[in-house]
């Protein structure tokens, strides 16, 4: 990874997991998907889901 600090990671994963709507077993692929994000390696996302960018405001205000 090239970030370190693990705390943000964990928060981008479970914002990316409420968006889903919470699925059930699906942990690897949430977590590797907010990994990819912390890495500058944007995944494709609907046109109604929040950007990376958004999702940093909402945790600063969270």
């Amino acid at each position: 990874m090239q970030f370190n600090d693990e705390e943000q990671l964990r928060r981008r994963a479970y914002a990316i997991w409420e968006r889903q709507g919470c699925p059930e077993g699906k942990d690897a692929e949430i977590w590797d998907l907010a990994v990819k994000e912390m890495n500058g390696q944007q995944a494709p996302q609907s046109r109604n889901a929040p950007s990376s960018k958004q999702l940093d405001q909402q945790d600063q205000t969270h």
